[in-house]
């Protein structure tokens, strides 16, 4: 008898045991479905603001090209100067930071001279060699009459870099296109977009609103002598008179051209940054300017 009771005893005592690991078990996956739930309420809400921050910020730095463009479409000339120098605005406890390049400082790549185009390339770092045949290139490239400048050497480039067609013999109409050229590498392409263009038309760039990497491209120049010119001219006035270039030469007017560039950035409290940059050219219009968007480019959230 009493080993019949000893026996239902300890059958009991296992099955209270299995029932308290089924509810511990239980208990476990409830707290395991409950911190995912958490975890993914926790994702969407900061997806949710991260969004909205995008949103946000875009619309902020776009509310600074226009702000911009206003600007350049006085009929006054405007206060501001298409040299780069920063204009902040600050919006809804945003500062917006502007820069306006006016296409004119910049070097065409379609009407420049091998010379200038080398010194561009060495500015950026590439040597005299390389710097030339780059040059050589964009000769070719943009030469509608299709003539060989380089037959062996521009064969070879042209298979190395998978062009089966060769040049395209005719003038960029993008900056971007620069790229297909042989030899310019996207790092080599990140340096000097900022110093060239194809909206200018003219051989050489308005020194009074080159940035420093074309000042740095000017005969006698160097990337030291460029950024101290570049701050120097940064802290004068429109109405100021430019100083001489530390080679000598005259700076010329700023008084800018038809095209221009405008880089807008909003910055959050928290660092998060959205850019902005458009292209536009100015037109005659009844009753002063207008304007025609040539490239809109939105550079996301930073």
């Amino acid at each position: 008898m009493n080993g019949a009771k000893a026996l239902r005893s300890g059958s009991s005592h296992r099955e209270q045991g299995i029932a308290l690991l089924v509810v511990l078990w239980a208990c476990t996956l409830l707290a395991i479905l409950l911190g995912g739930f958490a975890t993914l309420a926790r994702t969407e809400s900061i997806q949710t603001r991260y969004l909205s921050t995008r949103v946000q910020l875009r619309y902020l730095a776009e509310a600074g090209v226009m702000r911009a463009i206003a600007e350049c479409a006085d009929r006054n000339g405007g206060r501001w100067v298409g040299d780069g120098r920063p204009y902040t605005l600050h919006i809804d406890n945003h500062d917006v930071d502007i820069r306006i390049h006016d296409e004119l400082g910049k070097v065409d790549i379609n009407a420049a001279d091998p010379q200038l185009l080398q010194r561009l390339f060495m500015a950026a770092g590439e040597d005299e060699a390389a710097a030339a045949q780059l040059a050589t290139n964009i000769l070719e490239w943009r030469d509608a009459s299709g003539a060989k400048v380089f037959s062996e050497q521009g064969a070879k480039l042209d298979a190395e870099a998978g062009l089966a067609s060769g040049p395209r013999h005719r003038e960029f109409d993008t900056p971007e296109q620069l790229q297909m050229v042989p030899g310019v590498t996207p790092a080599l392409y990140r340096k000097v977009a900022p110093a060239i263009t194809v909206w200018s038309g003219r051989p050489q760039p308005a020194p009074a609103l080159a940035p420093p990497l074309v000042l740095a491209s000017l005969p006698e120049m160097n990337m030291a002598r460029a950024e101290r010119y570049a701050a120097q001219r940064a802290l004068l006035g429109t109405r100021t008179r430019l100083p001489v270039l530390p080679n000598g030469q005259a700076p010329g007017l700023w008084r800018g051209g038809m095209v221009r560039t405008v880089i807008a950035s909003a910055v959050d409290r928290e660092g998060t940054k959205a850019q902005v940059s458009v292209t536009f050219r100015l037109t005659a219009e009844q009753g002063g300017l207008g304007y025609s968007v040539l490239r809109w480019e939105e550079d996301g959230v930073q």
